[in-house]
């Protein structure tokens, strides 16, 4: 895909509001952008879950990376390790959420380019293949603190599509932010050979109940002890998923308490589902879960280490063809139409009389791409104009399909669908030229 660094320096510009005029020097081994600020593009960028962006590694590459500050070291998957040949060395043991030390191996990367922001020299904790793996996309690493330290502060916007990284001099909170104060609590875990890096912790309410949470940017779901889901009044809802660690170790989760609104400070979300807390490296008087992601779905957000303080400022929507110019691909923007798609609803039944004592069949979902992107992996997101109660449709085309179709529900009758954002790291498929996957809105 080449070099981003360009286009990138030329966003940063886009979102000068909240960054000063002013330089420092950036952490050791940092190179590009402006030399005090950087930014990258975000996959799936307008969902609720987990920030991933696409990095190469010793020239190699794009691979999908999360995006998780409360790793302290960056992880990597042991088949990518394998697959260019890096060098190992057996390291640290890693502390995870059971309170249980585990052996790791460390693999040395020479050169991590990260949009606008290379990084020379980092070693990278080795986990087994697929651990990191979510939502149909195959993620082969996670960036921790290692990089995105102390003296920096990291940012995102969804509707941009960018995370951002900026010297603590440099930054300045856009004019419409407001801030959240947190306190840290560190690790009292005797005999770790790494200690978890310190909880950011913030008093919030759930319902008219406080409880006292980590705001955590690296998780999708928020997380409560399940003894005081009664006291959040938490309706219970069986679930199948699972949560992994920092340190790369799974739990798995069958139950979810949901409810709200949840507050703290300014900031609010009408309702969370929250799945049992279970990191034991914590005393129960401490801490009582966290707020993930999905508690930031409205909002832009800067943490500021320095500072102790989380700055979020309501989203404002950007024109799709803002966001998509994100990844500076000639193929993207040369397109007639948004995303490199044509997209048409097909109802078998139009001019045909109905039946009412039978139910309508649904309609058809048809999506070609322009020629001009022909070859690519390709992800276009599409949303139902004015109808908010309909899922978004995430419509995956691996680079030898020129379409692809899917049955609708009747519901989606009368929609019109719009391109809202599109990708070129499409999710995994079941079927060789693509799928259709549902998106919560």
């Amino acid at each position: 895909m080449g070099s981003r660094r360009g286009r990138h320096s030329a966003l940063i510009a886009v979102v000068a509001a909240a960054l000063a005029a002013c330089t420092s020097g950036p952490p050791p081994g940092f190179a590009g952008g402006t030399g005090d600020r950087w930014a990258f593009p975000l996959v799936g960028a307008l969902e609720s879950d987990l920030l991933i962006t696409a990095v190469t590694i010793d020239g190699r590459g794009p691979y999908l990376f999360a995006i998780d500050p409360d790793a302290n070291v960056s992880i990597i998957d042991e088949q990518l390790v394998k697959e260019i040949s890096l060098r190992t060395r057996k390291g640290p043991h890693r502390l995870d959420e059971n309170d249980t030390q585990h052996p790791r191996f460390y693999a040395e990367v020479i050169a991590l380019e990260l949009g606008s922001l290379i990084i020379e020299r980092r070693d990278a904790m080795i986990v087994k293949p697929n651990t990191l793996d979510a939502n149909g996309r195959r993620i082969y690493g996670m960036l921790g603190k290692d990089i995105l330290a102390d003296s920096l502060v990291f940012g995102f916007d969804r509707d941009q599509g960018l995370a951002y990284l900026t010297t603590v001099k440099a930054f300045k909170p856009p004019p419409d932010a407001f801030a959240i104060k947190y306190d840290t609590l560190p690790s009292r875990v005797p005999n770790a050979q790494v200690l978890p890096t310190p909880r950011r912790l913030v008093r919030a309410t759930i319902g008219a109940e406080p409880f006292t949470l980590h705001l955590d940017l690296g998780a999708a779901a928020s997380q409560l002890r399940e003894s005081l889901w009664e006291r959040a009044k938490l309706g219970r809802q069986d679930v199948q998923t699972a949560v992994i660690d920092e340190v790369g170790i799974p739990r798995r989760i069958t139950a979810a308490g949901v409810g709200g609104p949840v507050n703290v400070g300014a900031a609010s979300a009408e309702k969370l589902a929250f799945v049992p807390y279970g990191d034991q490296r914590w005393n129960e008087h401490e801490i009582d879960g966290t707020l993930g992601l999905d508690f930031f779905r409205d909002y832009s957000v800067w943490l500021d280490w320095d500072a102790r303080t989380y700055h979020l400022a309501k989203r404002k929507p950007v024109p799709v063809e803002v966001r998509i110019d994100r990844w500076d691909m000639g193929a993207l923007a040369k397109c007639k139409s948004p995303g490199c798609v044509t997209v048409r609803l097909v109802d078998p039944l139009a001019g045909k009389p109905v039946d009412p004592a039978r139910p309508h069949p649904g309609l058809v979902l048809s999506v070609t791409r322009e020629e001009v992107a022909g070859g690519m992996g390709l992800e276009v997101v599409l949303e139902a104009k004015d109808r908010p109660e309909l899922p978004r449709l995430a419509v995956n085309m691996s680079p030898n399909a020129d379409r692809v179709m899917q049955h609708l529900k009747s519901e989606w009758i009368g929609a019109t669908l719009v391109v809202v954002d599109a990708t070129p790291y499409p999710r995994q498929c079941p079927a060789d030229d693509g799928c259709v996957d549902l998106l919560a809105r």
